[in-house]
């Protein structure tokens, strides 16, 4: 076996509630600093962990590690509840 070839690694990514706000901010803080002996060969999710790893995933695709905050953040506060009535609802 070749020690110098980099370790896969797959991550998948919890849904639901509060644990979707961990998982996207593990992934913002996980992503940009994975290590280059580590080679990321893919992620999965459920419900709202499954929106964080393809936005995710598109970050480091698109704009390598750090798009991953970039996206996070925008999709995240695209969908959030902002306005008085989206807060009522969420109530």
């Amino acid at each position: 076996m070749n020690d110098e070839a980099p370790t896969k690694v797959a991550i998948a990514c919890q849904g639901g509630g509060s644990h979707t706000a961990f998982t996207a901010g593990v992934l913002k803080g996980l992503l940009p600093e994975l290590a280059p002996e580590y080679d990321l060969v893919g992620m999965s999710g459920t419900s709202g962990g499954a929106v964080s790893a393809v936005a995710a995933w598109q970050g480091l695709y698109v704009d390598g590690p750090g798009g991953v905050r970039e996206r996070l953040d925008s999709l995240w506060s695209a969908i959030a509840a902002s306005s008085p009535p989206e807060r009522l609802l969420n109530e």
